[in-house]
C-alpha cells in the first residue's frame, strides 16, 4: 500500500492531504499538531492496519497547504471550518478523527457542532484548547497584535545545512530522532537558490492567539461530545494542571485513558506503542 497524495478546497483555500488505507476503509480525518503536518502519522499509519481509510490533512500554513491570504489571521476556531469542510468535499457522512496536541483540540470542538457526524475520536496528549480567564482578555490581544507586526515585518530564517534545520526541528521535539523527523522537515521545509533551508510554514502561526476561549466554554464543549473518546496519554508528555485534565475528562460523557510511555510526539518517537491501541479504538463499531 502506497501514500497518494489530494488537495482539497475548503473556503477557497487548497489545503493538502496524505491518503492512507483502502477507498473503502472506516473514513478518519488525521489532525497534526502546531507547526507539525500530515507527515507527522507517516511512522503510524502503516501498522494501524487496512481496516481504516486515513486522510491526514496540512492544517492551512502547513505542509503543502495554502496559507491564509495576507490581510486575513489565524484564529483557533477557524479550524473548525476547516476540518468540517474537508469531510465534505471527501463526501464523507460521518467520519472519526485521530488528533495530536493541537489537531486534537480542533477535534474536541469539531465533535459537538458535527451533530452527530463523529464517531470516534482518539486524542494523542491533547484535550481541548489552551484558556484563558476574564480578566486576561485585554493582555492577551495586546500581545497578540504585537507579536503578529513583529512576525510580518521579519524575514525568515535562513540556515546553512539540511542538517542545522533539522537540529532546529529537534529542539522543540527532543523526543524524537532526526529519522522520525526527516518526514515532516521535507514536507515543512525547502532548500532555497542560494543553498540554504528555510521552514515553509506561514509565520503568522508563531503569534499567540487573538483571543482563547475561557476554561468554562472550553467546558461547554466537552460536554457536548457525543461520541466515544480515547485519550492516549504519554506519561513524559505535555506539562499539563491534573486538576485541569480531570476537570475536562469529567465533562466528556463515554472517555477512556490509555497511558504510554514517552514524550509529547509519542506517535513519532515510538509509533508501535500507540498503534494497537488506536487501531483497535478506531475499528470498533
Amino acid at each position: 500500500m502506497e501514500w497518494t497524495e489530494r488537495r482539497l478546497e475548503c473556503r477557497g483555500l487548497e489545503v493538502a492531504a496524505k491518503i492512507w488505507g483502502p477507498e473503502d476503509g472506516r473514513p478518519v480525518l488525521a489532525l497534526h499538531g502546531w507547526l507539525d503536518n500530515a507527515a507527522s502519522f507517516d511512522g503510524l499509519l502503516p501498522l494501524l492496519g487496512d481496516g481504516l481509510r486515513v486522510v491526514a490533512l496540512d492544517l492551512p500554513g502547513h505542509g503543502k497547504s495554502q496559507g491564509l491570504a495576507s490581510e486575513a489571521n489565524y484564529h483557533f476556531i477557524d479550524w473548525v471550518d476547516v476540518v468540517l469542510q474537508a469531510a465534505q468535499v471527501l463526501g464523507w457522512e460521518s467520519f472519526s478523527i485521530l488528533g495530536h496536541s493541537m489537531g486534537a483540540a480542533i477535534a474536541s470542538l469539531v465533535a459537538p457542532v458535527a451533530k452527530g457526524r463523529v464517531e470516534r475520536m482518539v486524542f494523542i496528549d491533547g484535550i481541548g484548547p489552551w484558556s484563558q480567564p476574564d480578566e486576561d482578555v485585554v493582555e492577551q490581544l495586546q500581545r497578540a497584535l504585537g507579536e503578529e507586526e513583529s512576525l510580518r515585518d521579519g524575514r525568515r530564517r535562513r540556515y546553512e545545512s539540511e542538517e542545522q534545520i533539522l537540529d532546529a526541528m529537534r529542539r522543540a521535539r527532543r523526543d524524537v530522532s532526526p529519522q522520525r523527523l526527516r518526514p515532516l522537515l521535507q514536507r515543512g521545509a525547502r532548500r532555497e537558490s542560494d543553498g540554504r533551508w528555510v521552514f515553509t510554514h506561514d509565520r503568522r502561526l508563531q503569534a499567540t492567539s487573538r483571543i482563547r476561549l475561557t476554561e468554562r466554554q472550553v467546558l461547554a464543549f466537552l460536554k457536548g461530545i457525543d461520541c466515544p473518546v480515547r485519550l492516549v496519554r504519554p506519561r513524559q508528555g505535555w506539562p499539563v494542571d491534573e486538576e485541569t485534565i480531570e476537570r475536562r475528562l469529567g465533562a466528556i460523557e463515554d472517555v477512556e485513558v490509555v497511558e504510554v510511555d514517552g514524550g509529547h510526539h509519542v506517535h513519532l518517537q515510538a509509533p508501535q506503542r500507540v498503534a494497537e491501541v488506536v487501531r483497535e479504538f478506531l475499528e470498533t463499531t
